[in-house]
C-alpha cells in the first residue's frame, strides 16, 4: 500500500477490499518506506488513512533493499524507530517483512529493535516450513514464510507465503 517513492499505492485500498470481497481470510497491507524521502510519521499516517476502514489486519514494513536506505547505519536506525513508534501512536497491527540478508547491511547484525513484532521474511527454498530460519535482528522465530517468489496464478503475480 505505501510505496518505495514516499506515497500511496493508488490501487492498494482497492486491493484489499477486492481481496476481502473474493473471500481472502487474512487480507494485510505492506509498506515500503523511502527513508530518503523522509517523515517517517507521514508515511505511515497516509499509508493508515488510505486504508482505513478496509478491514485490513496488519501493517507490514517492508524492510529490503539496501538501495532504498541510507549508506547510514544510525540515520536507517532512527528512520526505522520513528516508524515504529508512528505505527504505534496510530494503533496499527505491525510486522515486519525482512530477512537477515537485507537487514544486517542496513541496520547492522546487531540492531535488534523491531524483534518484538511479528517477523515475514523471505528465503525462496521451494519449502513451505521454517526448517531454514536462523535468527536476527532480535527474532528467534518467524511468523510467516515467504518460500516461492513471481508466480503467475490465475494471471495474476504471486508469491507464496506459508505460516502455521
Amino acid at each position: 500500500v505505501g510505496m518505495s517513492t514516499g506515497h500511496v499505492d493508488p490501487h492498494g485500498r482497492q486491493s484489499i477490499i477486492n481481496a476481502k470481497a473474493g473471500g481472502m481470510a487474512h487480507v494485510d497491507g505492506y509498506i515500503f518506506p523511502c527513508p530518503t524521502c523522509g517523515n517517517a510519521a507521514g508515511q505511515i499516517k497516509q499509508t493508515v488513512d488510505a486504508i482505513a476502514g478496509t478491514g485490513y489486519g496488519m501493517l507490514w514494513l517492508d524492510i529490503e533493499g539496501t538501495q532504498y536506505w541510507t549508506r547510514n547505519i544510525g540515520a536507517n536506525r532512527a528512520f526505522l524507530e520513528q516508524l515504529i513508534a508512528a505505527a504505534k501512536a496510530e494503533g496499527v497491527n505491525l510486522g515486519i517483512y525482512s530477512s537477515a540478508s537485507q537487514w544486517n547491511p542496513i541496520f547492522g547484525a546487531d540492531y535488534r529493535v523491531g524483534g518484538e513484532y511479528p517477523l515475514w521474511y523471505a528465503h525462496y527454498d521451494f519449502k513451505p516450513n521454517f526448517s531454514d530460519f536462523r535468527p536476527f535482528g532480535g527474532w528467534s522465530k518467524p511468523a510467516i514464510k515467504q518460500y516461492r517468489g513471481t508466480n503467475t496464478l490465475c494471471g495474476a503475480g504471486t508469491d507464496w507465503n506459508w505460516y502455521p
